[in-house]
């Protein structure tokens, strides 16, 4: 997710249990190449982690296969191809979902990097909408993809409407590669719901997971969870921390002002106006530690009816 996870927001699904692998945020090729350096929040990780694949987006095909081969040199597990971002910023460029526009240009680009890297490559798409994904599925994977992640969605859609399950399943159909599903996935009733539907071959959580990184544990253990407001408190404190500690405490401030809405769903307008007054992590600490009724804060998850699949 572009803001959001870089190495200490992934390092916090550690905490509990982390899922198969995790991804950076959506890097520029040509950033890669020429402006981060390797303690950027982009590059930067940490030796905790595990399997880190790096997504990267961009149009030229020579330098998407430069940046990927220096992301495999930094020791990246995997690299992903960013065709599923929807802001204007990127689109205008050309690459982000604009790029499925140009399925030419696209297989060209897997091409290219499937020849500078040794690793897997994946094609993160969303939804054309029309039988041109199965064309684009299967195109992708006579290039070289190694798996497709599939956002259910167009580039048009807000989250306000439903994922397409049934048009990923008909990509799953008639494709070779492994696919994970992506999209509407927020706890175990969502992934049973995609897990029926598609029959992927794995399952991408995004924005769900945000400030609740015991979710990915429940949903593989199927154990239940209770997450108390003290605890809440220590997770968001740690994660600030860490990115105080990549960056500077003021950056650190700042991205907790919208962190603070994943961490404690339940603050009120007028609490949230008093928390983006503050200005350092003390005062934070200090002011989180004032919030009454801690119970309406705490996560109890109980255990429901998911398949006993295994989840990837």
């Amino acid at each position: 997710m572009a803001g959001y996870s870089c190495a200490p927001f992934r390092l916090m699904f550690d905490e509990f249990m982390a899922p198969a692998y995790c991804v950076s945020e959506m890097c520029s090729a040509q950033d890669v190449l020429n402006r981060h350096t390797t303690h950027s929040r982009y590059l930067y990780r940490a030796s905790k982690e595990a399997i880190l694949a790096y997504q990267i987006s961009g149009t030229d095909p020579k330098i998407m296969a430069q940046a990927a081969q220096k992301l495999q040199d930094l020791g990246a597990n995997l690299i992903d191809i960013n065709c599923g971002c929807p802001k204007i910023k990127i689109r205008k460029k050309g690459a982000g979902s604009a790029l499925l526009e140009n399925p030419t240009l696209l297989m060209e680009n897997v091409l290219q990097i499937k020849q500078h890297i040794s690793i897997p490559l994946t094609v993160k798409i969303r939804l054309l909408g029309n039988p041109q994904d199965v064309i684009l599925a299967k195109n992708l994977e006579e290039a070289g993809a190694d798996a497709l992640i599939v956002h259910g969605r167009s580039w048009k859609d807000g989250y306000d409407v439903a994922c397409d399950l049934d048009q990923i399943a008909l990509i799953k159909q008639q494709i070779n590669i492994p696919l994970i599903a992506n999209g509407d996935i927020a706890d175990s009733a969502s992934l049973n719901k995609a897990m029926q539907a598609t029959c992927a071959d794995a399952y991408m959580i995004s924005r769900a997971g945000c400030g609740r990184p015991w979710l990915y544990q429940y949903l593989l253990t199927q154990e239940p969870l209770e997450i108390s407001l003290a605890e809440k408190i220590r997770l968001f404190m740690l994660h600030l921390h860490g990115l105080a500690v990549l960056e500077n405490e003021r950056k650190a401030v700042l991205q907790s002002k919208s962190l603070v809405r994943y961490y404690f769903r339940q603050l009120k307008t007028e609490q949230l106006q008093r928390f983006y007054a503050l200005n350092s992590l003390n005062e934070i600490r200090d002011w989180l530690s004032t919030l009454e009724i801690p119970q309406i804060f705490s996560t109890k998850l109980i255990r429901s009816n998911v398949t006993t699949n295994t989840i990837p």
